[in-house]
């Protein structure tokens, strides 16, 4: 076989195998991880049912790289939005105003699996570390965007990381449209609350000092 030809089969098989591991994502979405099967994510892929137990070893195995290849795509989501960042400069509530816009594109089967999944990996430690790898790298682009406002306060970033995963939440829990601008609303008030704490804070401490 020439190379040219084993270069294409295998270009075919990572294809195919993102094709379940998207479908994976897409059932877990649709119906909970209790709805992965081979048969079903065969199914939905639209490939043979042995090609589920030709990549993965087994259910777990292809759920487990599910998750991995979806953290992976948030990651590369935050990576987008962390060079937004950098080229947002100074400009107060640019990279809120950012970030909202990211939150309103983002579909609601991928914020369905996003949930499905933290809830699936805390039950499995090995999966675990996917999760905390973006809850970190989330936590990490909002102290930078607090930081551009005037927040240094470490226990800030962890705050507003869990508003907004409280409003995804909500989001898919509700049947009401979604106002995006009382997310961003949140998110000002928030910043606007650590600034004020942090400066009452210090003049409680100036205030208490010996003369």
């Amino acid at each position: 076989m020439s190379e040219t030809s084993t270069r294409s089969m295998r270009a075919r098989g990572r294809a195919r195998r993102e094709l379940l591991l998207d479908a994976t994502i897409a059932i877990i979405a649709e119906g909970g991880i209790a709805a992965v099967t081979h048969r079903s994510v065969a199914a939905a892929a639209g490939v043979p049912h042995s090609s589920t137990t030709y990549f993965f070893d087994s259910l777990d195995d292809m759920i487990g790289e599910a998750v991995a290849h979806a953290m992976a795509a948030e990651m590369e989501r935050l990576e987008q939005f962390r060079a937004v960042l950098e080229t947002s400069g100074n400009r107060p509530g640019a990279a809120i105003d950012e970030f909202v816009e990211i939150v309103r594109t983002q579909s609601q089967e991928h914020t369905v699996a996003q949930f499905e999944i933290y809830l699936f990996a805390s039950r499995h430690p090995a999966l675990r570390v996917h999760v905390e790898r973006i809850l970190d790298e989330t936590r990490s682009l909002a102290a930078a965007v607090l930081r551009t406002n005037g927040v240094t306060d470490p226990r800030a970033a962890a705050a507003v990381v869990a508003l907004i995963d409280g409003f995804a939440l909500h989001r898919i829990a509700r049947s009401e449209e979604v106002q995006f601008q009382s997310l961003a609303h949140a998110l000002r008030a928030a910043m606007v609350g650590f600034v004020t704490l942090a400066a009452t804070s210090s003049l409680g401490e100036t205030d208490a000092s010996p003369a």
